[in-house]
């Protein structure tokens, strides 16, 4: 376990997506909508931005984009998105935290960058510095393997990873994030996390048996398993999932594993934002997450799997429960 402090500590980070989640809500949010919902009392009235910590074509970038496109319908104003990548996911925070706050600047993030500040692979101060929004998706992570390698289950992994010390790797988009965790824990620290900067290349890799194991969600790998270059081994999750290429695979749940970290995707901004401007734009995000077009688009990238949606308070609870976790975790793993 402490191989994955001293990777925290030690590499320049490789974050990408990730986050974990406990406190749910439903899926979407409901039709007649929160009280914050109904009668804000703030009017946006210019252009606001939303700050994408991650690269264009990635699913913190997708995410955001198509909820930016639902939520121009109902803000009234152009959202514009601003990717501001570096530093695994800590370069976009701290932009949106120097800007002013004054209800025009707003955050996409999941948990990495946080757990990048807890390990001290970062010094950005994300746990003080930014406050929750809402809550838009909340994706799982699952863990798949070679069609040649020798086991289908994870009971038969556990036994191919006992008769072979040391040799099966996993490759993770966030080795210092919540990915590099989720292989902690599924495998309490006999399978070490290899870092990747390109998804492609660790499902290729994955595909040809270059590498043993890889965490990705659903959406990522799903054509892969459907056409049997890869077989899901993992669903991080308390449940099964229902789509058809991972409704044989077992959860961690089902399994007893203490293993749920996925990437959830929330909307943040920095601390001192006018409580108004939050509510009407909590009121917004509520009806953009709730139409057809947010999603139809959440069903076909497999995050309808979970709850997803949660308004300023619940988001707000989830965020600082989640915040609790995380340090704990990482007190224990650096015994």
């Amino acid at each position: 376990m402490k191989k994955f402090l001293a990777l925290a500590l030690s590499l320049t980070m490789a974050l990408s997506l990730a986050a974990c989640g406990s406190s749910a809500s439903s899926a979407a949010p409901a039709a007649s909508g929160s009280g914050a919902a109904e009668a804000p009392a703030w009017k946006f009235e210019r252009n606001i931005e939303i700050v994408c910590p991650w690269g264009a074509g990635g699913g913190a970038d997708t995410t955001l984009r198509t909820f930016a496109a639902a939520l121009e319908k109902e803000i009234g104003v152009k959202v514009v998105i601003n990717n501001k990548t570096g530093a695994g996911g800590t370069t976009g925070v701290e932009y949106a935290m120097q800007q002013p706050a004054d209800g025009y600047t707003w955050l996409l993030c999941t948990q990495s960058p946080l757990l990048a500040q807890l390990t001290g692979a970062a010094t950005t101060d994300v746990k003080g510095g930014i406050t929750p929004v809402v809550r838009l998706v909340h994706d799982t992570n699952v863990i798949v393997t070679g069609k040649n390698s020798p086991y289908n289950t994870f009971a038969e992994l556990q036994e191919y990873i006992k008769a072979n010390p040391g040799k099966v790797k996993a490759g993770c988009m966030s080795i210092t994030g919540l990915d590099g965790v989720c292989v902690q824990q599924a495998f309490n620290g006999d399978v070490e996390a290899v870092a990747y900067t390109e998804g492609a290349q660790l499902n290729s890799d994955v595909m040809a048996g270059h590498i043993s194991l890889a965490v990705v969600g659903p959406a990522e790998i799903q054509a892969l398993v459907e056409s049997g270059d890869v077989k899901p081994i993992l669903v991080c999750s308390e449940n099964r999932m229902t789509m058809n290429a991972f409704k044989d695979c077992e959860s961690a749940g089902e399994l007893g594993i203490d293993c749920y970290y996925g990437p959830y995707r929330g909307i943040f901004c920095a601390n001192g934002t006018p409580a108004e401007a939050i509510a009407a734009f909590e009121a917004a995000a509520e009806k953009a997450v709730a139409s057809s077009d947010f999603q139809n688009w959440a069903a076909s990238q497999g995050l309808d799997q979970r709850p997803g949606w949660q308004n300023t308070a619940d988001f707000t609870a989830t965020w600082a429960a989640d915040t609790a976790d995380l340090e704990k975790l990482v007190a224990e793993i650096s015994k």
